[in-house]
Protein backbone atom coordinates (compact mmCIF):
# COMPACT_ATOMS: atom_id res chain seq x y z
CA UNK A 1 0.00 0.00 0.00
CA UNK A 2 1.39 3.19 -0.83
CA UNK A 3 2.01 5.82 1.62
CA UNK A 4 0.16 9.38 0.02
CA UNK A 5 2.02 11.52 2.30
CA UNK A 6 5.55 10.45 0.45
CA UNK A 7 3.96 10.86 -3.21
CA UNK A 8 2.96 14.17 -2.36
CA UNK A 9 -0.55 14.02 -2.30
CA UNK A 10 -1.38 15.75 0.49
CA UNK A 11 -4.01 18.82 0.49
CA UNK A 12 -3.85 22.23 1.67
CA UNK A 13 -6.96 24.17 1.80
CA UNK A 14 -7.04 27.67 1.55
CA UNK A 15 -9.15 30.61 1.36
CA UNK A 16 -6.96 33.17 0.60
CA UNK A 17 -9.66 35.66 0.00
CA UNK A 18 -6.99 38.74 -0.49
CA UNK A 19 -8.47 40.83 -3.98
CA UNK A 20 -6.59 40.07 -6.82
CA UNK A 21 -5.33 43.39 -8.88
CA UNK A 22 -8.25 44.08 -11.11
CA UNK A 23 -7.96 46.44 -13.94
CA UNK A 24 -12.29 47.10 -13.81
CA UNK A 25 -13.61 48.97 -11.05
CA UNK A 26 -15.37 46.53 -9.14
CA UNK A 27 -16.08 46.43 -5.77
CA UNK A 28 -15.91 43.29 -3.59
CA UNK A 29 -17.42 42.65 -0.38
CA UNK A 30 -14.82 40.99 1.04
CA UNK A 31 -17.08 39.84 4.46
CA UNK A 32 -19.37 38.08 2.39
CA UNK A 33 -16.70 36.10 0.14
CA UNK A 34 -14.69 35.42 3.15
CA UNK A 35 -17.73 33.92 4.87
CA UNK A 36 -18.99 31.79 1.83
CA UNK A 37 -15.38 30.28 1.45
CA UNK A 38 -15.34 29.50 5.29
CA UNK A 39 -18.90 27.84 5.16
CA UNK A 40 -17.51 25.83 1.94
CA UNK A 41 -14.74 24.34 3.91
CA UNK A 42 -16.90 23.39 6.92
CA UNK A 43 -19.25 21.69 4.87
CA UNK A 44 -16.73 20.20 2.60
CA UNK A 45 -15.42 18.75 6.05
CA UNK A 46 -18.76 17.83 7.07
CA UNK A 47 -19.28 15.58 4.31
CA UNK A 48 -16.39 13.63 4.34
CA UNK A 49 -17.44 13.27 7.71
CA UNK A 50 -20.44 11.86 6.92
CA UNK A 51 -19.08 9.71 4.31
CA UNK A 52 -16.73 8.58 6.97
CA UNK A 53 -13.18 9.77 5.40
CA UNK A 54 -12.42 12.15 8.13
CA UNK A 55 -11.91 10.10 11.51
CA UNK A 56 -10.26 12.72 13.77
CA UNK A 57 -9.53 16.30 13.26
CA UNK A 58 -7.85 19.27 14.41
CA UNK A 59 -8.76 22.73 13.40
CA UNK A 60 -7.52 26.06 14.68
CA UNK A 61 -9.89 29.77 13.86
CA UNK A 62 -9.50 33.22 15.24
CA UNK A 63 -12.38 35.27 16.09
CA UNK A 64 -13.30 38.67 15.93
CA UNK A 65 -11.49 39.99 18.74
CA UNK A 66 -8.42 38.02 17.51
CA UNK A 67 -8.45 35.28 19.89
CA UNK A 68 -7.20 31.81 18.74
CA UNK A 69 -9.60 28.70 19.33
CA UNK A 70 -8.72 25.02 18.61
CA UNK A 71 -11.67 22.81 17.69
CA UNK A 72 -10.70 18.87 17.64
CA UNK A 73 -12.35 15.85 17.82
CA UNK A 74 -9.34 13.25 18.68
CA UNK A 75 -8.60 10.04 20.67
CA UNK A 76 -6.35 11.46 22.72
CA UNK A 77 -3.87 14.62 23.35
CA UNK A 78 -1.24 13.18 21.46
CA UNK A 79 -3.39 12.60 18.52
CA UNK A 80 -4.45 15.78 18.70
CA UNK A 81 -1.12 16.98 18.55
CA UNK A 82 0.75 15.17 16.16
CA UNK A 83 -2.48 16.22 13.57
CA UNK A 84 -2.10 19.98 14.41
CA UNK A 85 1.93 19.33 14.07
CA UNK A 86 1.21 17.63 10.38
CA UNK A 87 -1.05 20.32 9.53
CA UNK A 88 1.51 22.72 10.52
CA UNK A 89 3.84 20.85 8.12
CA UNK A 90 1.87 20.73 5.47
CA UNK A 91 1.13 24.27 5.51
CA UNK A 92 4.15 25.53 5.75
CA UNK A 93 5.72 23.63 2.70
CA UNK A 94 3.09 23.18 0.78
CA UNK A 95 0.57 26.60 1.06
CA UNK A 96 0.84 29.08 -2.14
CA UNK A 97 -0.14 32.27 -1.20
CA UNK A 98 -0.76 33.41 -4.92
CA UNK A 99 -3.64 30.33 -5.18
Amino acid sequence: MADDRKEGKMKVVSINDAPKKNDETEVIDITSKKKEALLDILNHMKEQIESGQIQEFVATSLDKEGEAQIHCYVADVAVGIGLFEIGKNILMNQYNGDE
